[in-house]
């Protein structure tokens, strides 16, 4: 169980530590040099070297890969706590709503069940999660540990504007563009409708695209999405 939370805690929609894969992690955990992912962020590069397979360059690199995730987003944090029902989409709506982390550990239940897309058991998920002592424990170590939230300001240029996505968006990705339009204050849909504001079409788009255009939707293409989201 702890490997796989420590996989999670790394990987790309959380704290997004490439190089520290499901094998290194194991052997991290093997060889006790952690315990839980918070462990992570005490590493030296002297304890890297005694472990079969790890040279100068490859410590190096995992060292560096490790401290550069310290700084990590809010919602990018909630992921990576594996809290029972909630995913990318869900952090992120708790993200915009409550803005810090101390505003969602004390939250109550109410509050969470009131909040659209959420609903009573992924309320009472993130509610019992906060209220466990162990969590709130392994929360103050991974700060004692270096890790340090960034909290981001928005722009809003998007408020109030809805976005569905269809298709591989290559020049950016999907969970960039999704990133992209919460950090400028839009909101994501996961099927166009009447308030559908713009459906941005990639390659081989799905039956969204069909919809769109049955809609009468404004569509902009990859090129068309990346001049409204750039930086001013």
């Amino acid at each position: 169980r702890k490997h796989k939370e420590i996989v999670h805690f790394v990987s790309k929609p959380a704290f997004d530590i490439v190089s520290l894969g499901p094998n290194i992690i194991k052997t991290l955990l093997e060889s006790k040099l952690i315990v839980d992912a918070s462990d992570l962020f005490t590493l030296k590069k002297g304890d890297l070297l005694k472990l079969e397979g790890f040279k100068d360059k490859a410590s190096d690199n995992l060292i560096n890969a490790i401290e550069n995730s310290k700084q990590v987003t809010l919602p990018r944090f909630l992921i990576a706590l594996s809290i029972k029902n909630v995913g990318a989409e869900t952090a992120n709506i708790l993200a915009d709503k409550f803005y810090t982390l101390e505003n969602i550990m004390q939250a109550k239940k109410q509050d969470l069940e009131n909040i659209y897309d959420i609903g009573e058991i992924v309320a009472s998920s993130i509610y019992s999660f906060f209220k466990e002592k162990s969590n709130l424990d392994y929360i103050e170590k991974l700060f004692k540990n270096g890790v340090n939230i960034v909290y981001e300001e928005k722009k809003n240029t998007l408020k109030g504007l809805t976005f569905v996505l269809t298709g591989t968006l290559s020049s950016i990705g999907r969970e960039k563009a999704k990133e992209s339009i919460r950090k400028l204050g839009g909101s994501i849909a996961s099927a166009p409708s009447s308030s559908t504001s713009y459906v941005v079409l990639g390659k081989n788009p799905g039956s969204k695209y069909e919809k769109a255009k049955q809609l009468g939707l404004k569509i902009l293409n990859e090129k068309e999405f990346y001049e409204l989201i750039k930086p001013s």
